[in-house]
């Protein structure tokens, strides 16, 4: 992960007095991001949710899995996630996985990850699902990767994100073994600022006869 999002995210977590902070400045998309993840819900299942943050979304879906795990680096977000919720601190680069869950969630959490390091933890999470579940949501870029690197005027502050190519994003998906991947347009339209970039969910599935 580079520098400058670290250095952002170390800054950010130290004024953490709300748990909307995590938000960026960005519109609240939480009530979608619910109802979407809300659709693979079971009461029999453990959902692991990697980057949880504060906890905005993995917090109303309690009743609908039989248990939840936030992995979640920073102390000063995940003490509002709710006392329900399993809560792991840990980076989710050095995170193990050596646990059960059915599926897994990484919402806004990719676009800070390069290419290699996306694939080693997509790696990692395919091999250790069974059977389930991979959902990702976060910005794509629409034609290609789309970076960005500098001072953001709107954030007050140095930022950095890789907006990978959606089709670049599937194919990596496809080559570690997932399978019936399917890409969402997760929000309506306005919440998509930049003629460059969208906002997907990604459903990527391991089914139990999948060759490891």
């Amino acid at each position: 992960m580079n520098e400058k999002i670290f250095n952002y995210y170390d800054k950010l977590s130290k004024k953490a007095d709300n748990p909307l902070i995590t938000r960026n400045k960005a519109k609240d998309f939480t009530k979608y991001d619910i109802e979407f993840i809300k659709q693979f819900a079971d009461k029999n299942k453990i959902l692991l949710d990697l980057g949880s943050g504060t906890g905005l979304t993995i917090n109303h879906l309690i009743p609908y899995f039989k248990k939840i795990i936030a992995i979640e680096k920073y102390k000063e977000f995940y003490k509002f996630i709710d006392k329900k919720i399993e809560v792991i601190e840990s980076d989710i680069k050095t995170f193990d996985f050596n646990i059960k869950f059915d599926i897994a969630t990484l919402f806004g959490v990719m676009n800070y990850f390069s290419y290699e390091e996306a694939k080693e933890l997509y790696i990692k999470i395919y091999n250790s699902l069974d059977s389930g579940v991979l959902i990702i949501k976060n910005q794509f870029g629409l034609k290609k990767d789309v970076i960005v690197d500098g001072y953001s005027k709107e954030l007050n502050s140095y930022y950095f994100s890789e907006y990978r190519f959606i089709k670049k994003e599937i194919n990596l998906l496809k080559s570690i073994g997932f399978k019936n991947i399917e890409v969402i347009d997760i929000y309506p339209k306005e919440y998509n600022r930049w003629d460059n970039t969208h906002f997907y969910a990604i459903v990527a599935k391991k089914e139990n006869n999948d060759m490891d």
